[in-house]
This record gives structure tokens, C-alpha cells and sequence, in this order.
């Protein structure tokens, strides 16, 4: 049996250490392609995701491919002005001419259940449209014309799985869709943490019931340590890798019948250890009475 539980914990061990490893990849799907036609290459890094804000932080790297907009220095001949539109609304990124292209972090809306954890699923989508202006004597911008953009996508958000769906070659309009799963090894690491405490609550259910029918001596240990489970399994809970708040389906289907498992084990040890010493109480006094039966206070004693 020992030598069973050593090898599970073992193989537990290898598979969530090595999902770790390979967790936060990204798995591209279209994009620009090889190309040397010139135009603006916008490559997109999801950086972190929050699924109780359902928002995610993506890093977006804007740089020119080949001649037209450019000098050598690699500084802008023209202002430039990139249009990114997501579900929380547009963000415009102007770069003024003279300067080169840079980088710009963003957030962008996110759908997903987090209640499904830990097999919760979040997507989002980016557009973009750029253009170069000019600006005019009253302040206002005008467009001189489109540009054509390419996207990319690399880089990933530790803990989760990114699936980045972009669209082909270049055009004036541009798109993409982020996928995000959690990791496997956080779902590994969530499922032995729940596998746990469901085990822990079980052995102390069973041990009450045993107590409660007399099958098991009730020992102030034993009540101890069912009502230690009543603070140790809601601390356990804490530990679940970017847990997801009160309310989840994990509550739902496991954490919260865990707890009742908890409170049931102790109170059937409660009350198997107050049956058992009233019982022991009426055994010591009878004894008491057989041994002196004579003794005035013998009925005082039986009554006791």
C-alpha cells in the first residue's frame, strides 16, 4: 500500500513539474507569412491575464517593413497613426515624424466563465488600422492615407496556454483572435489539491462514523483533529494556483461538500465521545455497587 501511495505521489509529481515547464506557449495561427512587400508589421505579446476583470494585457511592437515611410536612421518621414479596437473601446497611438516606431502595452476585453475553473476558457479580439496625417493650423488631425499592416504574435502569459489566430498578409484593416486555457499543470496542480482535501474529509468521516457506532473508541485526539479540518481545508483552498473566487463550480461540485464532511466527522465525534463517557460513567458506578452493595450510599452511587 505504502509503496502504491509513493509511486501515485511520484507520477503526480513528474506530470505537473514537467507541464510546468512547458507551460505559457502560444500557438500561431496565420499571420503575415514571408513577405518583403513594405508595410507596418505590428507584433503582439500577451503579457498577463485577468479573468475577474476580463481584461488581458497584450504588448504590442510596431516596426516598418521596407522603403516609403522610413530613412535610413530608421525615423518616420510622416506622422503615423495606428487605430487599435478591442471590446473596451479604441486607443489611438500616434508617432510623430522623426521619431521611430516603438512599442506600447494595451488591455483588451476578454469573455470567458471563470466559475469553470480550473478548465476556464477566455478569448479576445484585436483590430487594428493605421494611417499617416497631417496636422492642421485649427489643431485637428487629417488623414493622408492608408497603410497596409501585417501582424505577428509570440511570447506567452505563465500560467495559461494562448492560441493567437491573425490574419494573413498585409491589408489595411487587420485582426486577431487570443485564446486563453489554463495551463495543464494548473489544472494538474488544482485537481491533486481537490483530490486532497477530498481524502482528508472522507478518513475523517469515516473515523467519526466509526466512533458514533461504537466500532472505535472516541479519543480527545481524534476530535481534535476532525476540528482542525474545519480551519486546514478552507486554508487549503488558498493554495489553488490563481484560484478563482468563492462561488466557483469547485465550490459547488467538491470544496463546499467537503466542508460539510468536516463538520459532520466532528460532530459525530462530539457526540460518540459523549455517549461513550456517559456510558463508561454508568459501567464505573455499577461496578461501584456490585463491590459494596451493602454501603448506605450505594444508592446514591447507582444513581450517579
Amino acid at each position: 500500500m505504502l509503496v502504491a501511495i509513493l509511486a501515485l505521489v511520484a507520477v503526480l509529481y513528474v506530470l505537473v513539474v514537467s507541464f510546468y515547464n512547458s507551460e505559457g506557449t502560444n500557438n500561431v495561427t496565420g499571420g503575415l507569412g514571408p513577405t518583403d512587400q513594405p508595410g507596418l508589421i505590428i507584433t503582439v505579446e500577451p503579457v498577463g491575464v485577468n479573468p475577474q476583470t476580463g481584461q488581458a494585457t497584450v504588448d504590442l511592437k510596431m516596426a516598418w517593413q521596407g522603403d516609403g515611410l522610413v530613412d535610413e536612421a530608421g525615423r518616420l518621414e510622416q506622422n503615423v497613426r495606428v487605430m487599435i479596437n478591442s471590446s473596451v473601446g479604441t486607443q489611438e497611438a500616434k508617432f510623430i515624424a522623426g521619431d521611430p516606431l516603438g512599442r506600447l502595452e494595451t488591455i483588451i476585453g476578454i469573455d470567458g466563465e471563470q466559475s469553470n475553473y480550473p478548465f476556464d476558457v477566455h478569448t479576445g479580439l484585436l483590430a487594428f488600422s493605421a494611417d499617416t496625417y497631417t496636422k492642421a493650423a485649427d489643431g485637428s488631425f487629417q488623414s493622408t492615407g492608408p497603410l497596409v499592416i501585417g501582424v505577428q504574435s509570440s511570447g506567452g502569459v505563465s500560467g495559461w496556454d494562448t492560441s493567437s489566430a491573425l490574419g494573413a498578409g498585409l491589408s489595411e484593416v487587420q485582426g486577431l483572435d487570443l485564446t486563453f486555457n489554463r495551463a495543464i499543470s494548473t489544472q494538474a496542480f488544482a485537481l491533486v489539491l481537490l483530490s486532497l482535501a477530498v481524502i482528508l474529509s472522507s478518513f475523517a468521516l469515516v473515523v467519526g462514523i466509526l466512533a458514533f457506532t461504537n466500532r472505535r473508541k472516541a479519543e480527545v485526539g481524534l476530535m481534535s483533529w476532525t476540528a482542525a479540518l474545519l480551519f486546514a481545508l478552507p486554508l487549503l483552498r488558498n493554495y489553488f494556483p490563481y484560484g478563482p473566487p468563492v462561488g466557483a463550480s469547485i465550490d459547488i461540485f467538491v470544496y463546499l461538500w467537503v466542508i460539510v464532511m468536516a463538520v459532520i466527522a466532528a460532530t459525530l465525534n462530539v457526540i460518540a465521545w459523549m455517549n461513550q463517557t456517559r456510558d463508561a460513567l454508568n459501567a464505573a458506578s455499577a461496578h461501584v455497587d456490585e463491590a459494596h452493595p451493602n454501603e448506605p450510599n450505594a444508592e446514591l452511587h447507582h444513581g450517579a
